[in-house]
């Protein structure tokens, strides 16, 4: 309001043309200082991304010399690793050609990386890194060193590297190349690993066995953690896809013997090549397959992305030339713009206001229809139903579901008005929805005194469905214990509460008034278990006792009770089953019985 007085006057006198001279000048030039500082901040962004993308560049062809010094370390490790099995001269002649290989690798690194994080002070400097390589070939054979402990070194070293090589690409901003660095990533950590699968393999051959169990299990775990981040890098890569195919899948004599020797060697039997340094030098020349594939594969792919990041500078720098000539153009039409702009002002503005008023009643009228939704629906299925996605029936192969209801309900709600009914069951209810709340479950429905409740679906817990529900029972039956029926003071509820766990199918049925809705035999079978149960127990079948056997941490009883007709109808719906068991479930370890006087013996002790 203060500044439309200061700027209200009669255009006709020299007063009232200054003052709105002053106003459209005012007009003018906030949005010229607006557009002039989001054009220099899309000037510095470009700028930015350009060295983003140089400093990427460097981070590849230093990664190239990496991936180098990397190979070289691990053709040391393996060697190292074979003389450490063999003992021979000729295998110590080949590991002492390796040396300078390796320290070529590392004279030819362009930069030494440095960091807070770097606190070993033997990766201080490239100097101290050589020194520290140098002491343990120098001290190879002055002790008592196994292959496992040559390539556990080796891989230390190398698994330091390889972390440098992760930070230096996750810190700089990758933008629409990130899948092809990812794939990068996982090529060079696929590498490692083959290279340790390669070096054990070497010691298996070269003495014909592993050690200790240990070193198998490194070369068990080494295998399929390089199988696994290959696959992924071929996953995000379509050049590794084709590359592997091509050297490797389709050329059968390579790739079929390295898979005869990896399954001899998981085997872990080797009599009838016992020390045989053929078959270690055999079997490392056919890995070595797979690493120069890597390499291949790596190279060409650092050669890829940086032709894309050459592209996107060269875009970047064409925008910075694109940008300035904007800036010009719109030093040019701004004044009009904002002319135009002013007069219709007024206008949107009374427009907004009446739109903010709106979306606000809206935005209220919505959270309350979401409520409600939610309270009928999943969330998660809710959410589909809104954005009209297809809901089709949905299997879930785990899960435990719950059926309780009251017993002698039809008695009690004889002698009961409709309202006391009603009352009764809110009551109820109101206790079961606010237990309901501690635990991972979903109440699926209620039907008059029928309470159904899941877990599992529609939110996977892995195999937790059963303890979340059985510890929902047993809380449950221990409130109800506390809880008289209101219209009848001093009398109780007495529930019978069934469980049975297997898989399920869930779809929403209906539109009108559409309900999610379970069905399959574990519902079936759950039902059962409630309707031939008994008063204040929970009455679960054998899968369910089986589940929590595996979880353990509860008390569980078995019935042997059990009616004819129950047996009669599992047998029926489980026709494999031969003899049909089903179980108390009485308490949680630790905690009282929920019946008084109940005998019960450790779940642990069935």
């Amino acid at each position: 309001m203060s500044c439309c007085i200061c700027y209200t006057g009669n255009p006709v006198t020299d007063a009232g043309k200054r003052l709105h001279m002053v106003k459209m000048l005012t007009v003018v030039l906030i949005p010229v200082v607006v557009l002039t500082g989001m054009t220099a901040n899309t000037f510095i962004v470009s700028l930015d991304n350009y060295i983003s993308l140089l400093n990427i560049r460097n981070i590849l062809y230093f990664s190239i010399e990496l991936g180098w010094l990397l190979r070289m370390m691990q053709r040391e490790r393996d060697i190292s690793a074979l003389y450490i099995s063999s003992k021979s001269p000729q295998t110590k002649d080949f590991l002492l050609d390796r040396y300078p290989d390796t320290d070529v690798g590392l004279q030819n690194l362009s930069f030494w990386p440095t960091s807070a994080t770097i606190i070993r002070t033997e990766f201080q400097t490239k100097e101290s890194f050589l020194s520290y390589l140098n002491r343990h070939r120098y001290q190879l054979e002055s002790y008592n060193r196994t292959s496992k402990d040559e390539v556990a070194f080796y891989s230390d070293s190398i698994e330091v590297f390889i972390k440098w090589l992760y930070q230096a690409i996750v810190e700089a901003r990758s933008g629409t190349v990130w899948p092809k660095l990812v794939a990068y990533q996982e090529i060079v950590v696929a590498s490692e690993y083959f290279g340790r699968e390669r070096g054990l393999g070497v010691s298996f051959y070269a003495i014909g066995g592993f050690a200790t169990r240990d070193e198998y299990l490194d070369f068990v775990e080494s295998q399929d953690i390089a199988n696994i981040t290959f696959e992924s890098a071929r996953r995000y890569s379509e050049l590794a896809y084709s590359i592997y195919e091509d050297t490797l899948v389709r050329n059968s004599s390579v790739i079929q013997p390295i898979n005869e020797m990896r399954r001899e060697i998981r085997s872990n039997r080797s009599s009838a090549v016992k020390g045989s340094l053929k078959y270690a030098n055999w079997w490392f020349e056919n890995m070595t397959v797979y690493q120069d594939t890597l390499r291949e594969v790596q190279i060409r792919l650092a050669l890829e992305i940086d032709e894309i990041l050459r592209k996107e500078a060269e875009d970047d720098l064409k925008n910075i030339v694109v940008i300035s000539v904007v800036f010009g153009i719109i030093l040019i039409i701004c004044p009009l713009i904002v002319f135009a702009v002013y007069s219709l002002t007024s206008e949107i503005q009374k427009y907004s206001i009446s739109i903010a008023n709106r979306t606000k009643a809206l935005d209220k009228e919505k959270k309350r229809t979401d409520t409600l939704l939610y309270q009928m629906l999943p969330q998660s299925v809710a959410e589909r139903l809104k954005q009209n996605a297809g809901i089709g029936p949905e299997h879930y192969p785990e899960s435990t579901v719950l059926f309780s209801d009251i017993v002698g309900f039809t008695q009690i709600a004889a002698q009961c008005s409709p309202l006391q009914v009603v009352d009764m069951l809110n009551s109820l209810y109101l206790c079961f929805d606010e237990r309901l709340e501690l635990f991972d479950v979903y109440k699926v429905e209620t039907i008059g005194d029928a309470y159904m409740v899941v877990s599992g679906v529609p939110k996977l817990n892995g195999r937790r469905h059963a303890a979340e529900v059985a510890t929902m029972a047993v809380d449950i039956l221990e409130h109800i214990d506390r809880l008289e029926i209101p219209h009848l003071p001093g009398q109780k509820f007495k529930l019978r509460i069934g469980c049975h766990s297997g898989p399920v199918v869930a779809a929403v049925v209906g539109t009108k008034m559409p309900r999610y809705c379970l069905f399959g035999v574990t519902v079936s079978v759950a039902s059962m278990m409630e309707s031939f149960g008994t008063a204040n127990k929970i009455h679960i079948s054998e899968t369910t006792r089986d589940l929590l056997y595996e979880l353990g941490g509860f008390v569980v009883e078995q019935r042997t009770d059990s009616p004819s007709q129950l047996k009669a109808e599992l047998k029926n719906t489980f026709r494999d089953v031969v003899v049909v068991r089903t179980y108390w479930l009485q308490h949680r370890e630790g905690d009282q019985a929920l019946a008084s006087g109940s005998t019960y013996s450790s779940i642990d002790s069935q």
